[in-house]
């Protein structure tokens, strides 16, 4: 059913966060369990942080089972959503969609390993989307770490033949926005958190709003005051 009142909603990627499930890298030198519970704090401290501008979230997840999910990302979230496709280009396409089929105006999709998404970027990506067609956070890495979208001028063609997992991402989806005839608007760079690197990287411009993550760095000898 359409929500004609529903029209900025923040689209989060999840894992189920199941030791050895989730961030596989870093848990080759953290353990499994230390991985897991990482991850659990960066998801914390983003639901934290974002459900304070007043936007819902529509929390869209790799499992099948809901039941799966921590309770306390369920109730923060408005919806909680399987994801659908192979590709993550077809997950994030598919969410899109999703969230378009349901007269939403606005859809900011983020990952869940970035520390310092918070309330501030969610509103800037907004912002940037009444005079832009895409807002874009790019990850130090090539890539980038969320991505806004307008119903108005939404076409699938910013998700298709970009080569994933590489540095190539940001560069190719620029590309692939320049030939749908989209204006891209870029937001500052975010930190994502895939490997020990990436965790050093995070310490040396840490986020006063991730609490949660910021203290697990800490009690893991990463982070010191």
């Amino acid at each position: 059913m359409k929500n004609p009142d529903v029209t900025v909603v923040v689209a989060l990627f999840v894992r189920v966060p199941i030791p050895g499930g989730v961030k596989t890298r870093l848990a080759t030198e953290l353990g499994n369990d230390e991985a897991c519970c990482l991850y659990q704090a960066m998801v914390a401290d983003i639901l934290s942080n974002i459900t304070s501008c007043g936007f819902p979230v529509y929390l869209f997840h790799d499992g099948n089972d809901v039941s799966e999910l921590p309770e306390e990302w369920v109730k923060a979230s408005s919806k909680v959503i399987a994801q659908t496709g192979d590709s993550i280009g077809e997950k994030m396409a598919a969410a899109f969609e999703y969230c378009f089929a349901h007269a939403i105006g606005q859809v900011i999709l983020a990952g869940s390993d970035i520390p310092a998404l918070d309330a501030q970027v969610v509103l800037s990506a907004s912002t940037a989307l009444e005079s832009h067609d895409i807002a874009i956070a790019p990850a130090h890495d090539g890539g980038y770490c969320l991505i806004a979208l307008k119903r108005k001028t939404y076409q699938p063609g910013v998700f298709t033949t970009i080569p994933w997992s590489t540095d190539q991402v940001l560069r190719t989806t620029l590309e692939r926005c320049a030939a749908c005839g989209l204006e891209a608007k870029l937001l500052g760079a975010l930190q994502d958190i895939d490997t020990i690197e990436d965790i050093k990287a995070y310490c040396r411009n840490i986020s006063d709003n991730a609490h949660a993550t910021n203290l697990r760095l800490a009690s893991s000898g990463y982070l010191t005051k």
